[in-house]
């Protein structure tokens, strides 16, 4: 069977967050920056966690993706929305 994968809008997550990096409700915030975001084919198989995120610029909900090799990718999609792209991935023909 081939590796299924899901084309995102990502920008890389250069460091580790800290605790100031949540928001009052409990939930991470994250800046996706759009001038820095570049798109890649992830392969469903390597992504070990998704989180939900919300953008502190935009105010927006994103993702964090924490990849088997260890590098984690802010994405320009909601966490939601990144499940769904998997889920159609692997339905696929």
């Amino acid at each position: 069977m081939s590796s299924k994968f899901i084309l995102e809008e990502v920008t890389i997550v250069e460091n580790d967050f800290s605790a100031d990096s949540r928001d009052k409700g409990g939930k991470r915030v994250v800046m996706y920056e759009k001038d820095r975001s570049l798109q890649l084919h992830l392969a469903i198989s390597h992504i070990l966690q998704i989180e939900s995120v919300m953008d502190t610029k935009a105010g927006e909900p994103r993702s964090v993706l924490t990849m088997s090799s260890g590098l984690r990718y802010i994405t320009r999609r909601s966490a939601d929305e990144v499940r769904t792209a998997i889920a159609k991935a692997n339905a696929g023909p």
